[in-house]
C-alpha cells in the first residue's frame, strides 16, 4: 500500500512546490479528478444538454459509490451544495414544539450551532457542553445537560479547531436510548478516517466536498437513515424532489406534474438542478478513496500525525489535539510556548508550508497524498 500512496502523490502537483498540510481547510484537487468536471463542460460547449442522460446516469452511479464509502444504502444519500445544507434540512425540517432543546459542542463550526441557534425563535432552546481539559467531551456530561424536553444532539465528526474525534458509537447509543436524533457534521472526518453510519446509529451526517473529499467548492453529500425520511419535513422541495420527476421532459404527454408523490428515498431532499460537474468531480475522487481502502487512508493519516505529534513534543510545543487511539484524528493543533503563534504561521507560510490558524492555533491536516518527508521538512522548519 505505500507504494500506492507514493504513486497517488505523484498525481498532486501542489507537492512540486509546497508543502500543502491543510486539507482541513481546501484540499487540492488534482488534474486526474478536474479532468470530470472539464468533461462536463466540454459536453456543454459542444453539444449542450444532449449528454445530461448520460450524465444523469454516472450520478446514479456516484450515488452508490458514495453509500459505500459511508457505509450505507445508496437510496440514503442526497447531494447537496454543502455541509450546512445538509445540517439546516435537520434542523428546520424537524417536527419541533414550543419548549424542546437541542445540544451540541462548545467550539462546534458555525455551521452546527447557528441553525440551532435560530431555533429561539419557535422556542427551542441550544444547550452547549464543556470540553474536559484535553478538549474531550463527557458522555456524562452530554446526559446531565439531557432532559424530557432533548430532542436532538448535533455535533461533529471531528472537531475543526482540536482535531478531537468524538465517540460515535456511544453518542449514537445514547441517542438511541434517549429518543434523540442523531446529526452529524461529517465534513472534517469523512474522506480521512474510516465511516460506518450505520453503526454510529446516527440519522443524517452531512459532508462537504472541499476539504478531506478532495472534490472542490459547491458540492457535497447527505446520509438521511431510511427510517427518518418521513420525519423531516423536506423544507428544500421542488420539482426534483419528485417520485420519477423527469418523464414530462422526456416523452411524457403529461404537462409538468406538480402533484406527484415526493421521491421515496432521501433523493426528495435534492430539490432543483444538481451540481453535475461537482458531483461527477466528486465521484472520481470517491472511487480513487474506495480504490485506495479508506483502513489504509486512515492508518496512514494517523501514522502522519504521530510522527508530527512526537517530533512537536521533543521541541517543547504545546500539542492541543486529544493523542487517546479513540480521540486522534488527521488534525493536529499546536501553539508554540514561546513565541506568538501567528509570527510562527506567517514564517512556516513564507516558507511555503499550507498550514490552517483556527481559534490562534496552527492546524497541520496531511492526507493520503502527503508523506513522512513532508511532516520531517515541517518539524525542520521549526527548529
Amino acid at each position: 500500500m505505500p507504494d500506492k500512496f507514493a504513486q497517488i502523490r505523484e498525481k498532486f502537483p501542489i507537492t512540486a512546490n509546497r508543502v500543502y498540510l491543510n486539507n482541513a481547510a481546501v484540499a487540492p484537487v488534482p488534474p486526474f479528478i478536474t479532468e470530470e468536471a472539464k468533461k462536463i463542460f466540454d459536453g456543454y460547449s459542444a453539444v449542450g444538454g444532449e449528454l445530461e442522460g448520460q450524465w444523469h446516469r454516472r450520478i446514479a452511479e456516484i450515488r452508490k459509490l458514495v453509500a459505500g464509502l459511508m457505509g450505507c444504502g445508496h437510496g440514503e444519500i442526497f447531494f447537496s451544495k454543502n455541509t450546512s445544507e445538509g445540517l439546516t434540512f435537520a434542523v428546520r425540517g424537524f417536527p419541533w414544539r414550543e419548549g424542546d432543546n437541542a445540544l451540541s459542542l462548545r467550539g462546534e463550526f458555525p455551521a452546527v450551532t447557528v441553525p440551532l441557534n435560530l431555533l429561539g425563535g419557535l422556542g427551542v432552546e441550544l444547550r452547549i457542553v464543556e470540553p474536559r481539559p484535553d478538549n474531550t467531551f463527557s458522555l456524562d456530561d452530554l446526559i446531565a445537560a439531557m432532559d424530557s424536553r432533548t430532542r436532538m444532539l448535533v455535533v461533529s465528526f471531528v472537531e475543526f479547531h482540536t482535531g478531537t474525534r468524538n465517540d460515535m458509537i456511544a453518542l449514537g447509543e445514547l441517542c438511541r436510548k434517549r429518543g434523540l436524533f442523531f446529526a452529524v457534521d461529517g465534513v472534517q472526518g469523512v474522506g480521512s478516517l474510516v465511516t460506518r453510519v450505520r453503526d454510529w446509529q446516527a440519522d443524517l451526517v452531512s459532508v462537504g466536498g472541499h476539504k478531506w473529499m478532495i472534490a472542490g467548492e459547491g458540492v457535497g453529500f447527505c446520509y438521511l437513515n431510511r427510517d427518518k425520511l418521513e420525519l423531516l419535513d423536506p423544507v428544500g422541495a421542488s420539482w426534483l424532489s419528485l417520485d420519477d420527476p423527469l418523464t414530462f421532459l422526456t416523452g411524457s404527454a403529461d404537462p409538468a406534474p406538480f402533484d406527484k408523490p415526493l421521491a421515496p428515498d432521501a433523493g426528495r431532499f435534492e430539490g432543483g438542478t444538481l451540481n453535475i460537474a461537482g458531483i461527477h468531480t466528486l465521484g472520481k475522487s470517491v472511487e480513487t478513496m474506495l480504490e485506495l481502502g479508506p483502513e489504509n487512508i486512515e492508518a496512514h493519516v494517523l501514522g502522519l500525525g504521530s510522527l508530527l505529534v512526537g517530533g512537536l513534543v521533543e521541541r517543547g510545543f504545546e500539542v492541543l489535539s486529544p493523542q487517546s487511539s479513540g480521540a486522534r484524528s488527521g488534525i493536529t493543533c499546536f501553539r508554540p510556548r514561546n513565541e506568538d503563534a501567528k509570527e510562527l504561521l506567517r514564517r512556516l507560510r513564507g516558507k511555503k508550508f499550507g498550514l490552517g490558524f483556527p481559534c490562534a492555533s496552527i492546524r497541520v491536516s496531511p492526507h493520503y497524498y502527503n508523506n513522512e518527508d513532508d511532516i520531517e521538512r515541517l518539524l525542520a522548519a521549526l527548529d
